[in-house]
């Protein structure tokens, strides 16, 4: 199993604008070796938010196939250019091989 993981931190009060984001349904979930996606957002009482994309896949090759995928490409490509919404203050993306799930 491989896992991607998304990390983005969002203004005060943004967080459901992510959220809303990555919870729909898309071309994602279609993908061969694509498990599930857990879109969770970080407890804190007040300040910048945080929310955390987990995607699980059964192996970095599909996450691979997923990178290269012509939809995927396009959906960033449609991005190129424009300015980083003002909400959004940091993104980061960690990629781990699953060792053991119990």
């Amino acid at each position: 199993m491989f896992v991607q993981m998304k990390r983005i931190v969002v203004k005060e009060g943004f967080s459901d604008l992510v959220l809303n984001r990555f919870s729909g349904e898309g071309k994602l979930e279609k993908q061969p070796g694509y498990i599930d996606r857990t879109v969770m957002k970080k407890n804190v009482r007040r300040g910048d938010e945080e929310v955390i994309v987990y995607v699980r896949w059964d192996s970095e090759s599909d996450w691979k196939n997923w990178e290269k995928h012509p939809d995927h490409i396009a959906g960033h490509k449609a991005n190129l250019g424009k300015p980083k919404p003002e909400h959004i203050i940091e993104t980061s993306q960690s990629t781990y091989h699953v060792h053991a799930v119990r």
